[in-house]
């Protein structure tokens, strides 16, 4: 399930950010002893019984996962919702029970990625993927029609030609099929990376036939289609460029912010209580949070409109109800379509949060 259609369901919420290294001799006792820790947190809290009993499946079930990695997961008084491997360990961990899901670490790790698309190509065809903005994966293997499709090396003379001739054109062709197909991956994740790997003939080839995908293509010096070819360097290719990309795309948005902040016609709000505003106006494109300087502050609001898209208006004292800001606000913004972008500490608006605004 995407973290917007989870901000559009009805509390309450169990949200756990936790660490899930298991990389020791005795993992499985570590684990059990850790979930009956985390039991007794989300009891206190206030959790249900069918909340600690759907995560504590999760949690406890399945093989460990191997290093330092964290584990992301909200239920709500029925289901398990997310349920999401993060790198490194969270600090510190985080155990909660509230009428609204607490979306902002899955956030601020898809804001280090794009969406992108990798294809590994030689003259028969390619293996690609695509990942989209959730992360999902999806995976394509193009075979190139028609044989032969190495050069073959034999005597001279016409017939020798003619053959090379037909080689060549079957890899142009093969080039072709591919590249149309990685266009139609890159398309359907809306890929702002386009990696290429494999044999450099044939990836040259394809980047001369690709189609216009609005994406950054890059070739890479690494990744092979041959059978026992390890992945790790392309892999670590992949997300240098993936990270670098996520890094400009945060660095855009806060120029644009701190630009638009500064004219006349007001573009742009800083400060909790005019986002907020901002917010339920439905006038909110892109909220910007750093959650430290946001730290714990709390706003007056009623949860229920909160995650209706439709129920617009300004903060008001009519409600006793309070809610976490980096619960509410995250849900404000995904359920009138806008975005969340984390930034750092020194690009950071005013108490931690502003919005760039569709209208003035």
């Amino acid at each position: 399930m995407s973290i917007r259609e989870v901000a559009q369901l009805p509390g309450p919420f169990a949200s756990l950010y936790i660490d899930a290294e298991h990389d020791t001799e005795d993992a499985e006792k570590q684990r059990t002893l850790r979930w009956q820790a985390l039991a007794d947190r989300l009891a206190a809290a206030g959790a249900s019984k069918q909340m600690i009993t759907v995560l504590g499946a999760a949690v406890t079930g399945g093989r460990p996962e191997p290093g330092h990695a964290g584990r992301f997961l909200i239920a709500d008084a029925e289901s398990l919702l997310i349920d999401r491997w993060l790198p490194g360990r969270p600090q510190p961990e985080i155990v909660r029970v509230s009428a609204l899901p607490y979306l902002l670490p899955l956030i601020e790790h898809e804001a280090g990625e794009v969406p992108h698309a990798v294809a590994v190509v030689d003259r028969v065809g390619s293996d690609m993927y695509g990942v989209d903005e959730h992360g999902e994966v999806v995976e394509e293997s193009v075979e190139g029609a028609g044989h032969p499709v190495h050069k073959v090396r034999h005597g001279g003379g016409w017939s020798h030609r003619s053959m090379q001739r037909r080689v060549e054109e079957t890899a142009r062709r093969n080039a072709g099929e591919v590249a149309e197909e990685l266009t139609r991956v890159a398309r359907r994740v809306r890929a702002q990376v386009v990696v290429l790997a494999g044999e450099p003939d044939a990836r040259s080839a394809v980047h001369g036939a690709l189609g216009s995908t609005g994406a950054h293509v890059v070739e890479v010096e690494t990744g092979s289609r041959a059978e026992g070819s390890g992945a790790g360097e392309l892999d670590d290719a992949v997300r240098e460029l993936v990270a670098e990309q996520a890094d400009r795309r945060r660095a855009e948005i806060a120029a644009r912010f701190d630009k638009a902040h500064g004219r006349d016609e007001g573009l742009a709000v800083t400060g909790l209580s005019e986002t907020v505003c901002a917010l339920l106006a439905a006038n909110a494109e892109n909220v910007l949070i750093n959650a430290a300087a946001l730290g714990d502050r709390t706003v007056r609001l009623d949860p229920g409109p909160l995650r209706d898209p439709a129920a617009l208006g300004a903060p008001g004292t009519a409600t006793d109800t309070t809610c976490r800001a980096d619960e509410a606000l995250p849900v404000a913004a995904l359920v009138r379509g806008g975005t969340v972008t984390p930034v750092g500490a020194e690009t950071a608006p005013r108490e931690g949060v502003g919005a760039l605004l569709r209208y003035a």
